[in-house]
């Protein structure tokens, strides 16, 4: 009987031991879901402000009157704004696989609505108040995309191997 209690007590420490173990496989499965969600969230989020410029022209809010550059101006208004949608898309894919190279994506395409909104402000496309709000947004982002990017979780998970080589 004795030494039945004893493969139990063995068994039953080997039991708590292997609970440990799936409870920080579990906690790593749950840094690298808050990852993957964060990075989606500032994908969704520079798709939609860089879209905001077609609000923006399709309510007409910024039109020069008249200008030997409307084409130029046409263009930039309306094929700007696919690039911040397609950095936030790619971004938003690649948050899973490869979380550091979504940060990266993400961060370049943050500073570049920050140029973009710069330059909208600088030729009058844009109101007044419209620069000192998304600079607001867009440094905010970079500061956060900037945490993540250096979080323990980024720097030492990175990509589940699918493949033993």
């Amino acid at each position: 009987a004795a030494g039945g209690d004893a493969g139990g007590e063995a068994a039953a420490s080997g039991g708590g031991a292997t609970t440990s173990a799936a409870t920080a496989g579990e906690a790593t499965e749950y840094a690298r879901t808050a990852l993957s969600w964060t990075l989606h969230y500032a994908g969704a989020l520079l798709s939609f402000a860089g879209a905001a410029h077609w609000g923006m022209q399709l309510a007409e809010f910024g039109v020069p009157r008249r200008s030997d550059y409307m084409a130029l101006y046409y263009l930039a208004r309306f094929s700007a704004p696919v690039v911040f949608v397609f950095f936030g898309w790619l971004g938003s894919v690649l948050s899973t696989a490869e979380p550091k190279e979504a940060s990266m994506w993400l961060l370049c395409g943050y500073f570049g609505l920050l140029s973009f909104d710069f330059l909208a402000r600088s030729f009058y496309i844009a109101p007044p108040w419209w620069f000192r709000w998304r600079a607001g947004f867009s440094v905010s982002a970079v500061g956060c995309i900037f945490l993540v990017l250096l979080s323990e979780r980024n720097l030492y998970i990175g990509q589940k191997p699918m493949i033993r080589m």
